[in-house]
């Protein structure tokens, strides 16, 4: 195999890697470091490795470049770009002449405040629900309680209001006092998903993953996101003809412009173990919502049928 083969295999990792020539410059740059670092059509072969960085990320990288080309010695850094911290690794390579070059591995930290901002969000939906719930009762027999009754289901509907508000204001404040959604790679969530439910399956789960190597960051936070497609899927495996596999599908939406992700489950439903509808579980679609997305489903006589949520595009 070729170097220029081997290079070009770098192309469908989902991790940002450059490699560099003996003078510092980048003779490299895979998909997902384009995708990650690179303004639209922007072409990085030729610069100066620190320069595609900006801010104290320059610097910081420049340094760790010059330390592997100098002394032949990896080096580690990190750095925060684009509202992300990554940590990553400079390596020295073999060049021509017996001179050293560098590879780059950038790996992104997952953030704690995403972290947290996804079990605020995890957590407002039973609360809505609850209050939901019991506004109904209210509405419903509210004007037959006894007085006692009456007074405890007022104070319990205030109590909700009240948490509700609060954990709003938390998820606001662990934002940074930005209402904005959080970002998150949908991609790896679904990987995540889909190992866990095969590995927690005790009779084997056929479910097959297809995407592309690179999909753009989404709307929304990991938590939600997770919990919403697992239940989906384990509602789906429920439901599905014995034998017959599953697959998650996920691309972009969107000709000239991408404008979201589509994540699609394609399942053939048996008659007699589905339910009496087969749209998406209620806590699913509000979920969606929730994200400012939305989950839709079609049914087709050849196909099956297809259950996609659909993901809005994160802000830059």
């Amino acid at each position: 195999m070729s170097a220029s083969e081997e290079i070009s295999l770098l192309g469908y990792l989902d991790t940002p890697i450059l490699v560099g020539d003996p003078d510092g410059c980048i003779v490299y740059a895979n998909a997902a470091f384009r995708d990650r670092f690179c303004s639209h059509g922007d072409d990085p072969v030729g610069e100066p490795l620190a320069l595609v960085f900006g801010g104290g990320a320059r610097e910081v990288v420049l340094t760790a470049t010059a330390g592997v080309l100098q002394r032949g010695q990896p080096a580690r850094l990190k750095i925060r770009e684009g509202g992300a911290s990554f940590m990553g690794l400079c390596s020295p390579i073999e060049a021509e002449d017996d001179r050293v070059g560098v590879v780059m591995v950038l790996l992104e930290e997952q953030s704690n405040e995403e972290h947290l901002a996804g079990l605020a969000d995890e957590m407002g939906e039973p609360i809505a629900e609850a209050l939901q719930a019991l506004r109904s009762l209210a509405a419903e027999a509210g004007g037959t309680l006894p007085e006692e009754q009456h007074r405890l289901l007022e104070q319990s509907l205030h109590s909700i209001e009240s948490a509700q508000r609060g954990l709003r204001d938390l998820s606001i404040a662990i934002r940074g006092g930005k209402t904005q959604q959080g970002r998150f790679d949908v991609a790896n969530s679904i990987l995540r998903v889909s190992d866990r439910l095969i590995n927690e399956s005790s009779s084997g789960i056929d479910l097959e993953v297809l995407m592309p190597p690179n999909l753009p960051r989404v709307a929304g936070t990991t938590v939600l996101f997770e919990r919403l497609l697992s239940q989906l899927v384990r509602q789906r495996i429920a439901e599905a003809r014995e034998g017959e596999p599953l697959t998650l599908l996920a691309r972009t939406i969107g000709n000239d412009q991408t404008k979201g992700v589509l994540v699609s489950l394609v399942d053939i439903p048996d008659s007699d173990r589905r339910r009496s509808t087969g749209h998406p579980p209620e806590g699913v679609q509000s979920g969606m919502a929730q994200m400012g997305g939305e989950a839709i489903c079609v049914e087709d006589s050849s196909i099956g049928r297809v259950t996609s949520l659909r993901l809005a595009m994160a802000n830059a």
